[in-house]
């Protein structure tokens, strides 16, 4: 049995009179007749929170108790997949089924929608017994269908629904091919070994603002600090890099002074070591390597820290 877990989003929405997208679609006539359905709630993903979060935790916590499901999907809004995807694989990377979120690009009775295809190798992967863990099953336009690991989504794009993994790292993916059936299934792997699931069913912090997320640019103005943050996620340029100047020094002073931990994400290992990074460990500043963006704050997030 697979237990589908329904959160809403373009793959759980039908087009209304008045053609506006609505998340109340049921899409369980997809699901098969040996399926479980569970609907913590139903929302347009852009008002996901941790809340919501919170909720779909304990729901995928219950589900691996029971004991009863070869594996999960869970369908999501394409907007904030990466952010659901990658707090999952936090906590459930080391369970012992699949967890495989799906999205659409456009509701499942638009004939341009991928969200048939990402639902059908969703289910396949899982009766075929790929792999364990948390993963996104997703269609990209003129590409194969492509398991990625779900703490590896990076942002997307303006304008974008693409989904891509970081470096292009991808687990798996299924050859296109006009019988879905008969498609063939590549394992690439990429994938790390995490410690098996605990049982355990933590919490996000529901308080707005306890992370405070940094982009650059040029002429930054950094802001002030506000009294409920614990933790600083800095990002950076291409090249994992940030200007280190006036306005940087003051707002890391003001962080280091109230014993709020300064991060900062987009650094690879195997990159050019640009001298602005070693000021950046000079100053403070904990270098996070080699995760995506969306994956650094969601472990700030969650834990408060990101390991070394």
């Amino acid at each position: 049995m697979i237990t589908y877990i329904l959160t809403g989003g373009t793959i759980g929405s039908s087009i209304g009179a008045d053609g506006v997208a609505r998340p109340d679609a049921d899409i369980s006539v997809f699901a098969g007749e040996d399926a479980a359905i569970r609907i913590p709630y139903n929302i347009l993903s852009e008002n996901l929170d941790a809340a919501h979060l919170n909720l779909l935790i304990k729901e995928t916590a219950d589900v691996i108790r029971e004991g009863e499901s070869e594996g999960i999907i869970i369908t999501h809004g394409s907007d904030t997949l990466q952010y659901t995807a990658a707090i999952l694989d936090i906590i459930f990377g080391g369970a012992d089924i699949p967890i495989v979120l799906v999205a659409a690009n456009y509701v499942l009775t638009d004939p341009r929608s991928n969200g048939k295809a990402n639902l059908y190798f969703a289910q396949r992967f899982i009766k075929e017994k790929r792999g364990r863990g948390v993963f996104v099953c997703y269609k990209n336009p003129k590409e194969a269908v492509k398991i990625h690991c779900g703490g590896k989504l990076m942002p997307h794009e303006a304008f974008s629904d693409k989904i891509k993994s970081v470096n292009d790292k991808i687990y798996g993916y299924y050859k296109d091919d006009t019988d879905k059936s008969t498609a063939e299934y590549i394992q690439l792997g990429n994938i790390e070994e995490k410690e098996a699931y605990d049982g355990s069913i933590p919490c996000l912090d529901e308080k707005p603002g306890s992370i405070l997320r940094l982009e650059p640019y040029p002429g930054m103005s950094y802001p002030e600090i506000g009294e409920g943050v614990k933790a600083v996620l800095l990002g950076s340029f291409h090249s994992g890099t940030i200007a280190v100047n006036d306005g940087l020094k003051s707002f890391l002073d003001k962080a280091h002074q109230r014993g709020i931990a300064v991060w900062l994400c987009g650094i690879t290992r195997e990159g050019t070591e640009y001298e602005t990074i070693s000021s950046y460990k000079k100053m403070g500043i904990h270098p996070v390597y080699d995760v995506s963006p969306v994956y650094a704050y969601c472990m700030l997030w969650l834990r408060g820290f990101f390991p070394a």
